[in-house]
């Protein structure tokens, strides 16, 4: 999957922003999930899980 820093998406219903790129994961901070203390949170997510639910991601 191809990601840029700083690219605001939805994955899963929820609004993220990516804030890192490593060899097998990416970095979310979590712009909006619908609960307001998860905004700013940071959640790592492997590669594996983003390929398998690519249907989940929308730019």
């Amino acid at each position: 999957m191809d990601f840029k820093k700083g690219e605001v998406l939805s994955f899963e219903e929820i609004l993220v922003k990516v804030v890192e790129i490593n060899i097998d994961s990416v970095v979310f901070e979590v712009l909006s999930s619908g609960y307001e203390e998860d905004e700013g949170d940071l959640m790592e997510v492997p590669n594996w899980y983003l390929k398998a639910n690519q249907d989940e991601l929308k730019r």
